[in-house]
């Protein structure tokens, strides 16, 4: 073979066509290869490529075997990983470097000269990727010098691919061993005065628009591993200005050492305390860094230095745990602040494009964008956002949106109030508040509604309107979709009865009742104020009569207390593991009473689910998988009747409540009035807000309604081979399904796999729960204080203090909650609320006053604190905890295994 032809597979200078190629030069290794052809500042090398690392893999026979052993550990099993990867590691080290790959490697050596030291550093195709950085995973040899060394530091690097620490990361993000390769990037090195790290966008606040640098003396090593404490600089990415500068100690640095690798000296105190960077000197790193953005398409994550004043970039890797940016972003151009439509919800988890497209149209303002979906509402990671920016640019809708918004998404006045005074938050001021009208315009009537329930209307003829308005309704959807052709007909029904039910029910009938609930229990509170305790005026909303949710929930605890009166039937359930219990029990013959309780509930609620506004989601018809848990959690209590006593006695406290806050109104001057004021204030309060569920029990069953004609279109799809699986219409758009029905195909399987990997890769982000339209998450205020060991914060729900054991739930498919335990949740909607029944206390990790699980706690008379920030990871099953509602804490009472490792 020529041997320049052959040196060409073992090794390619960064320049190089071939260089660029991420699968045969590795992350690292097409990073610099990039920024070398665009003649940006990289010390010169060459890679060894993934072609040389398969020759020296070949010399092992048993890798093959090896590998499978890798990927047969399971990947929280670290000693496994540790004793397997310990086998490959000794296996390799005794493999030399092919003959024909270490000739090239030192012919490409020699030619960028003896005399120099290199840094010698892995590059694994697994590496800078947009989801999975996989950085330090692998080693990193500085200060290489000579042939020998410079073969055994490569070889160490193929090694490293095989640490522990690069098996588990590998292994927990769902990578086998066998698809890694990796690469070696042999680097000229630099002796730099000064090196560091340098974020094109601000990795803390999510901000697009800051960089941020840390800089310290000598090789970044030092600062990469943490052995320094390096300066902090942050400047404006459009002007290089500096906006903060946070001095390091800098006390020691680490330095080529003369006989190859490193060596750490100590920094003389007042060169440690003194900048490492001066203005200009960031201003260049800032330009450097917005060349590289643009030339890799987004923000990076890159490490330089300086020597001699000559500025070189060593590496740069996307920065992979930024959360994505809202998109479509604002037309005018003015910086936009939105709030967390999951966290409004109390449902935080990753949408599928269905599911994503199907809230904004249900908006009856805002429609301008070419789709027909409200502008109003944005998507980012998967998740909906709403743009509050049109209220806070006028009044009085900027005093009290924040207010209003923070009863239902803790933090939220606090986190505007950091937004609200930017300059060039202000600037838009005008551009944006025109924006507002439709808002407005859609709004103004429910005011008058609002009014009128207030003032004149009697509450049974609130509850009378809405419920027949509700009628109408299921009856024209059942005789749509029944009437209208399977495909494109049910879908385009699907489609308009999304975008006008919110405006023809909910604006005209349920709104005003909700609203007019929520303020005569405030006005309530005001009539009395400073003479009743929370507790009391909490009580008045408790075991409120005919909301469909409570309903619901007292309806499974019927059936559950139907299986008890069969022991048969109760100890079946009681151990169930499978939806496929029901079907076994139609076999048996006492079972019958049960199965008619159990059809009776689904045919009611069977289109309900947790996380229900998920589109996607098997609904309790198709999977009650989660009932089942429910009713197993139930059935560990022998007692019948328990979940009707407690309704009950909620009903016999607000009785108790309202005649505490009679009285009090009752006394003093005009004490006449302001009791028959209170009584028609209480009445109003409890009619009312046992309604707040009722417009969410409508969608969704539209929902199962469209959700039928989806999956219909899908077996349509399938069937005529346009789509893959049936379950590829979740990843579809409700018109893009539409168009494949009425035949559009081009390109919709293609379309269909990548916003797959983007559901998979979205999956695993945790959303904030405001973000601007750059990308920044607004800050909460430091907290005044250290935080108290063994005490959790978060916003007091519903008041009372209890002590009980913790039950992690996070899936109510798959954990049971048994009677007397606290629930520990990441959040709650509907189709969480038949755990609510036996419950103890209630901790979530997001929410606020007025959110789902909030209300059902008050409503049921449970302590609930919410906002608990990592309440699930914090907390552990079994753990016992004091949950005091009052104060708005959670105490760890004991510690557990899992916490003290």
């Amino acid at each position: 073979m020529n041997q320049a032809l052959e040196s060409s597979r073992w090794v390619l200078a960064f320049e190089e066509p071939g260089g660029r190629a991420l699968p045969v030069v590795g992350g690292k290794g097409a990073s610099l290869g990039e920024m070398a052809g665009a003649g940006l500042p990289v010390p010169p090398g060459f890679c060894v490529t993934t072609v040389a690392f398969s020759s020296f893999l070949a010399g092992c026979p048993e890798a093959p075997e090896l590998l499978a052993a890798l990927d047969a550990v399971e990947p929280e099993d670290v000693e496994g990983v540790r004793r397997v990867g310990q086998r490959v590691r000794q296996r390799l080290s005794d493999v030399a470097v092919p003959e024909a790959v270490a000739r090239a490697v030192v012919a490409a050596w020699r030619g960028l000269g003896t005399e120099h030291a290199y840094a010698v550093r892995s590059s694994a195709t697994l590496e800078d990727l947009p989801d999975a950085s996989f950085a330090g995973q692998q080693d990193t040899f500085l200060n290489v010098r000579g042939e020998q060394a410079l073969l055994e530091r490569v070889r160490g690097c193929w090694v490293s691919l095989f640490t522990d620490r690069a098996i588990l990361y590998r292994r927990q993000h769902g990578y086998p061993s066998s698809a890694a390769r990796l690469a070696v990037v042999v680097q000229r090195m630099v002796s730099p005065e000064v090196s560091g790290i340098l974020f094109t966008a601000d990795p803390l606040s999510g901000n697009r628009n800051v960089c941020s640098i840390d800089a310290s003396y000598g090789l970044g090593e030092a600062l990469v591993s943490g052995l320094v404490n390096a300066d902090l600089y942050r400047a404006r990415k459009a002007t290089g200005e500096v906006l903060e500068v946070r001095l390091g100690d800098k006390a020691i640095a680490l330095w080529p050492a003369p006989g190859g690798g490193t060596e750490q000296r100590p920094v003389p105190p007042e060169q440690g305390r003194a900048r490492a960077l001066d203005d200009a000197t960031v201003a260049r790193l800032v330009e450097v860094g917005r060349r590289i953005e643009v030339l890799r398409g987004g923000p990076q994550d890159i490490e330089w230095c300086l020597e001699g004043g000559q500025l070189y970039v060593v590496q740069s890797r996307p920065i992979t745990t930024l959360y994505p940016v809202p998109e479509p972003a604002p037309s005018d151009g003015a910086l936009h602040v939105y709030l967390s439509f999951g966290h409004a919800q109390v449902n935080t988890a990753v949408f599928p494009p269905m599911a994503l497209c199907l809230p904004p149209l249900l908006l009856p303002f805002g429609r301008r964008r070419s789709d027909g979906g409200a502008e109003l509402m944005v998507q980012a990671g998967g998740r909906l956002y709403v743009d509050l920016t049109p209220l806070l640019h006028r009044a009085p809708f900027s005093r009290l949106a924040p207010r209003l918004l923070d009863s239902v998404v803790i933090g939220t006045a606090e986190r505007l109030a950091s937004i609200q005074s930017r300059p060039e938050f202000l600037e838009g001021r005008t551009r944006v508040a025109a924006r507002l009208g439709p808002l407005v315009g859609a709004l103004r009537p429910l005011f008058s509604r609002v009014r009128r329930r207030l003032l004149h209307a009697k509450p049974e003829e609130a509850r009378a309107g809405l419920e027949a308005a509700m009628e109408s309704r299921l009856g024209k959807w059942s005789r749509g979709f029944q009437e209208l052709a399977p495909g494109a007909p049910r879908l385009r029904f699907f489609r308009q009865e999304v975008s006008t039910v919110f405006r023809e029910v909910l604006l005209t009938e349920a709104a005003p009742a909700i609203a007019s609930g929520l303020m005569s229990w405030k006005l309530v509170g005001t009539l009395v104020r400073g003479r009743v305790d929370e507790r009391t005026l909490q009580a008045v909303v408790r075991g409120l009569e005919g909301n469909v949710t409570t309903d619901m929930d007292l309806a499974l605890g019927d059936v559950a207390d139907v299986a008890r009166e069969t022991p048969a039937v109760a100890s079946r359930l009681r151990d169930a593991t499978s939806a496929s219990i029901i079907e076994e029990l139609r076999g048996v013959a006492e079972a019958g009473r049960f199965l008619s309780a159990w059809d009776d509930f689904i045919a009611r609620y069977g289109h309900r689910c947790p996380g229900e506004l998920d589109i996607a989601l098997p609904r309790w018809s198709e999977d009650p998988s989660s009932l089942l848990r429910v009713l197993s959690g139930m059935l560990h209590s022998d007692v019948s009747g328990e979940h009707r006593r407690r309704h009950a006695a909620a009903l016999r406290e607000a009785e108790l409540a309202t005649e505490r806050i009679l009285e009090v109104a009752g006394q003093g001057p005009l004490g006449f009035l302001r009791r028959r004021m209170a009584r028609g204030l209480v009445a109003k309060a409890r009619a009312y807000l046992s309604l707040r569920e009722h417009p969410k029990f409508l969608f969704i069953r539209l929902f199962q309604h469209g959700r039928e004609a989806i999956l219909e279109a899908g077996r349509q799809a399938v069937e005529r081979g346009l789509l893959v699986d049936i379950s590829d219409v979740w990843m579809l758009e409700l018109d893009e399904l539409i168009a494949l029905m009425e035949g559009h195909t081009e390109g919709v399987r293609e379309r269909v796999a990548a916003r797959r990997e983007t559901w998979k890769r979205y999956a695993r982000l945790s959303p904030p729960p405001m973000l601007t339209s750059e990308g920044e998450i607004p800050p909460l205020a430091a907290s005044s204080g250290p935080e108290t060991p063994g005490v959790l914060k978060g916003m007091g729900a519903s008041v009372g203090v209890v002590e009980g054991t913790a039950r992690v739930v996070l899936d109510p498919a798959r954990e049971v909650l048994r009677p007397g335990e606290i629930l520990v949740a990441p959040f709650t909607d509907p189709g969480w609320t038949p755990l609510f029944i036996h419950a103890r206390a209630l901790v979530m990790e997001v929410g606020g006053l007025m959110t789902h699980g909030s209300v059902v706690a008050r409503e049921y008379g449970l302590p609930a604190v919410v906002g608990v920030t990592g309440a699930t990871q914090r907390i552990h099953t079994g753990q016992r905890l004091r949950v005091d509602g009052d104060r708005g804490q959670v105490v760890l009472l004991e510690s557990t295994s899992a916490e003290a490792a």
